[in-house]
């Protein structure tokens, strides 16, 4: 799966809102529904998919779908052998 739409997916189950509705640019100043309980969902999803503890300067960058996005990536490939 493509990244912004693992990142898609996870705000919309974090904020509890349909994914058809999350415009493509979504961060935690535009949607409202993104609080303090939908980032720390957030987190977790993150750590959870990627099976790794996400530092504090992860963390405070977590600000849009496109962040999260290039977080995703960024730590798939970190798991990754060649």
């Amino acid at each position: 799966m493509n990244a912004l739409l693992e990142a898609r997916a996870i705000v919309a189950e974090a904020t509890r809102t349909p994914i058809e509705s999350l415009p493509e640019y979504v961060d935690v100043l535009t949607l409202p529904a993104w609080d303090s309980m939908a980032h720390v969902s957030i987190i977790l999803a993150i750590e959870e998919k990627t099976g790794q503890q996400l530092t504090t300067e992860a963390i405070i960058e977590i600000q849009s779908l496109q962040t999260i996005a290039n977080l995703l990536d960024l730590l798939s490939g970190i798991g990754e052998t060649t």
